[in-house]
């Protein structure tokens, strides 16, 4: 009798110690298994010429924002210097050469089925139960399938069903040539800092200052979409990436494999895992965002991707 009482004692103990109203909002969501919203953010045709890399002459305050809220990559690269190319690889997280896809811009009927086991990222998201959206017009993939309504569920993250996580993709193609002068905000050619490999004329000075400006016209449409992420209450559950497909459109850029044709930038916002402020040194790639949002979504792909996990797999600083 007097072991049962012990046992009775503990017991209550400990049962007066657990409180389940204790548990934070965010233990209580993982509790549920509830999943990351994604938005995929895609500039075209830009390097890591913004104001929060230190580029002179413009200013890019959503961005830079964005930046400040999450980690900004330094050294990020994509896999190719022209869209379609890094664009296939981006839709899969496969190299693109290993995926038959390194030809620029295939015609319908040259594009191949993806290699046995290979999808692309908005299939196996939707696989797992999320709502996939492309958010603009373009795919500009070299595999079959390539279509926006065959790689896509819809056109928007509020077409998903109540409790539906979403993956959403968006590119903005405002800086792919030609550019629109800012006037709003206009940038004078003293401004602007070129780089060393570019003649210093007024004539240079002047298409890099007016390519920046096109960068504040795109940056404002980035900002927008960022509002209604936030307007729509949907900011603490989202991982933003903020990419390019490759870098600049100049000369030594897009299309050569000089740092200024591959050099991208890479910003990720992910409230309550990614330290704001953070800046990572790494070396990275494009791809490697395909493997870490699948990783934060527990979601493992039939086949192993290529890139690694940006954070687990690394470390940030």
């Amino acid at each position: 009798m007097k072991f049962l009482k012990f046992v009775f004692i503990a017991l209550l103990i400990a049962s007066c110690n657990s409180n389940p109203k204790t548990n934070s909002a965010k233990s209580d969501k993982e509790s549920k298994g509830e999943k990351p919203n994604i938005l995929w953010i895609t500039i075209e045709d830009w390097g890591a010429d913004l104001s929060c890399y230190g580029t002179k002459g413009l200013q890019t305050p959503n961005i830079d924002k964005l930046a400040s809220e999450g980690v900004r990559f330094n050294n990020a690269f994509s896999t190719s210097p022209v869209c379609s190319t890094s664009r296939s690889a981006m839709m899969t997280g496969f190299h693109q050469n290993y995926i038959n896809a390194n030809q620029h811009r295939l015609k319908a009927n040259e594009k191949q089925p993806l290699p046995h086991g290979i999808k692309p990222i908005p299939h196996i998201f939707q696989e797992a139960g999320y709502h996939t959206a492309l958010m603009s017009w373009k795919t500009d993939c070299n595999f079959v399938p390539f279509t926006r309504e065959e790689l896509f569920m819809g056109e928007d993250w509020r077409e998903r069903k109540e409790g539906q996580p979403f993956f959403a993709r968006i590119t903005y193609g405002g800086t792919h040539r030609s550019w629109e002068r800012d006037s709003e905000n206009p940038i004078a050619i003293k401004d602007v800092e070129i780089p060393p490999y570019y003649a210093k004329t007024d004539f240079i000075k002047r298409e890099w200052a007016s390519g920046l400006e096109q960068m504040q016209l795109v940056e404002r449409e980035v900002g927008e979409i960022l509002k209604r992420l936030e307007d729509d209450g949907l900011v603490e559950n989202t991982i933003v990436e903020l990419i390019s497909d490759h870098g600049r459109w100049h000369i030594r850029g897009k299309q050569f494999l000089y740092d200024g044709g591959i050099k991208i930038p890479m910003i990720i916002r992910w409230p309550g895992k990614i330290k704001p402020g953070t800046v990572n040194d790494d070396m990275v790639m494009s791809i490697d965002i395909c493997k870490t949002i699948l990783d934060a979504a527990n979601i493992k792909p039939e086949v192993a991707l290529h890139g690694q996990n940006l954070f687990w797999e690394r470390s940030t600083k």
